[in-house]
């Protein structure tokens, strides 16, 4: 039997295939969106219909079959009424005993695991694949938690939605017609009240439901507001305890609360208004069905099972008058969630992926950069017309103030920021007319700030290279100094070694740690371009003598840029361009460019420990 169950459940599950991708890019427009993406949810939506209808059908029989039931005992005598009835009050307990408890078996199975156990998936599925494409940049334009929260979200928001509107609408519609059906086959007459009530209440939803959605919407803009600020605070604690006191993080936290609880209260402000005016009609219901029900049968016109079946059907009305409330209710509060959640999520894309487009073929590794500006929108700032041409395996080193456009130049070639004018080619290609992602595996890059995921260093350094083998993983580390201190790490799950997991972001390491592990990564991918971006600024002086010599090694037969503040690092690189407000202002060898006695010679000469000086008004 449980293996029965376990296959019928597992079957029940495999209606639907959420991993399927969409060709077509999420809408801001709720009905617009669940409608493009509903596609693969049709079979389990009309299943759930299709057994929705018997269901109710069931459940109306049920409460005609009663009043019949007592008409039956009030005209018939004790003793023949099995042999009268006994056949038919037999198929009736099969049916309560058999039928009924399928057909529920069948309907939650469709519902609860069927579509709720794929729709959600299924949607996050597809909010991810789209986010995913989205650019380094666009990432940086809003708060982590707040885009999080709005993926995870989305799946519950869409599928509640759909869930509710067939479900419930197909049980509460089939439900209402078979009552119609049921009183008018007595006296017309007495689905008057059903009427009128349906009227009144179809009149209180469409009156309320924009001010629900209105509401909702609010809501969530603040429920999003909040975990992003809980977020970024948490993600940034050492920062707000050394500068801000505890006084400003609890009363920056109880503002954010504060706006968050007006405006739930605006919401439920609605709901209780809305729950006492259906109680309201719920007497009327009653009080319409039973007392008319009543006097048809003074005047003789109906049986007393009828007056049965009326007192049961007004409860059970009024039963359903509150689930279908509830249903609309979080049909529209969800309306008003998903769409809050759209503003994320249905973003286009701000560097739009090209259908087809080939991938990077890279021959040489020469860069060529064309008159690029990238002002960040603001038409301030980044680069100004920046033209120069890095050669194959040429190692070019990047010099300027803070703000002089270093950073934006490197983001730029690996198209985190789309260039607003001009051209980045390799190998005479253009990469914005290349494949994204064949574009950034041609590329190593190691950071100022190294970045690492909360797994295991293994996985850290083998990231997005399934087929590499332990000893390739070894060797890249111990080229990358960072061996030693893997096999003495332990973590608190116990995992030790190349097991062991660094925490957020690689919070468990030292920075020197963390910066070694992504040196390792880098020379495991072997990418015959190569970044290093301040690449040894956390390595005391000792071991960044270790990791120059090996990067020495890696540099070789790479096209390489390195962005250094401490110029001691870069003075025998093949050329050294000095950027400054967005423009080539000098470029040469160390020794030509400080003989120049330009700016590079400047900061040369007020270098403490090695360190470009910087202007009191550098931006």
């Amino acid at each position: 039997m449980i293996d029965l169950y376990n296959r019928f459940t597992i079957a029940a599950l495999d209606l639907v295939r959420p991993y399927s991708s969409s060709a077509t890019p999420p809408t801001g427009q709720v009905w617009s969106y669940l409608k493009a993406h509903v596609g693969p949810l049709r079979r389990v939506l009309a299943l759930s219909v299709c057994i929705t209808v018997v269901s109710a059908c069931i459940e109306v029989w049920l409460i005609s079959y009663a009043g019949q039931v007592i008409d039956t005992l009030a005209a018939v005598e004790p003793r023949d009424l099995w042999q009268l009835h006994g056949a038919e009050l037999t198929v009736a307990a099969l049916v309560v005993l058999l039928l009924r408890p399928a057909t529920q078996l069948a309907r939650h199975a469709v519902n609860d695991i069927g579509f709720q156990c794929n729709a959600a998936t299924l949607f996050r599925w597809r909010a991810h694949e789209h986010l995913s494409q989205q650019s380094v940049g666009w990432f940086q334009e809003d708060l982590t938690g707040r885009t999080a929260t709005r993926l995870v979200d989305i799946g519950n928001y869409a599928s509640d939605i759909i869930y509710q509107a067939f479900n419930a609408m197909a049980f509460g519609l089939v439900y209402m017609v078979g009552i119609v059906i049921l009183m008018a086959g007595t006296d017309a007459r007495l689905a008057l009240p059903l009427f009128i009530w349906l009227a009144l209440y179809m009149w209180l939803m469409i009156s309320v439901i924009p001010r629900m959605v209105r509401a909702q919407q609010m809501f969530q803009s603040a429920k999003s507001a909040l975990v992003g600020v809980v977020v970024d605070s948490f993600s940034n604690i050492d920062t707000l305890k050394l500068f801000a006191g505890r006084d400003l993080i609890i009363d920056d936290h109880k503002a954010a609360l504060e706006h968050t609880r007006q405006a739930l209260f605006r919401t439920r402000q609605i709901a209780v208004s809305l729950r006492t005016v259906i109680s309201v009609l719920e007497g009327v219901i009653m009080v319409g069905f039973v007392g008319y029900g009543i006097w048809l049968w003074s005047q003789g016109v109906a049986s007393i099972g009828l007056i049965g079946a009326a007192i049961a059907l007004s409860l059970r009305i009024t039963t359903m008058a509150e689930w279908l409330f509830d249903a609309v209710w979080v049909i529209f509060l969800r309306v008003g969630s998903l769409r809050e959640a759209l503003k994320t999520v249905a973003q286009p894309l701000s560097i739009p992926v090209t259908a087809e487009a080939p991938e990077l073929a890279v021959t040489a590794g020469e860069i060529s950069i064309r008159n690029v500006s990238h002002h960040y929108g603001l038409n301030r700032g980044g680069l100004d017309g920046i033209s120069l041409t890095i050669n194959s395996g040429e190692k070019v080193a990047l010099v300027g103030r803070s703000g002089a456009g270093k950073s934006t130049l490197v983001n730029l070639i690996l198209r985190f920021h789309e260039v607003e004018r001009g051209q980045i080619c390799i190998d005479g290609q253009d990469i914005r007319r290349v494949e994204q992602d064949s574009l950034r595996a041609a590329i190593g890059m190691v950071s100022q700030q190294a970045a690492l995921l909360n797994r295991s260093v293994r996985d850290n350094i083998a990231l997005g290279r399934g087929t590499i083998d332990q000893a390739q993983i070894e060797a890249a580390a111990i080229e990358a100094r960072a061996h030693e201190f893997i096999v003495q790490l332990k973590d608190s799950a116990g995992r030790t070694g190349y097991d062991a997991h660094v925490g957020e972001r690689g919070i468990k390491l030292s920075g020197g740690q963390r910066q070694r592990i992504a040196l390792a990564r880098v020379i495991l991918k072997s990418a015959p371009v190569l970044i290093l971006d301040e690449a040894t600024s956390a390595l005391d002086s000792e071991v960044e003598a270790e990791i120059q010599l090996a990067l020495n090694g890696v540099m070789h037969n790479k096209t390489v840029i390195a962005i250094a503040h401490r110029l001691s690092t870069i003075a025998q690189m093949d050329r050294i361009i000095v950027i400054d407000e967005g423009k080539v202002v000098e470029e040469g060898r160390h020794q030509q460019l400080l003989q120049a006695n330009g700016l590079y010679a400047t900061f040369w000469n007020r270098q403490s420990g090695g360190f470009i000086g910087i202007d009191p008004g550098a931006k």
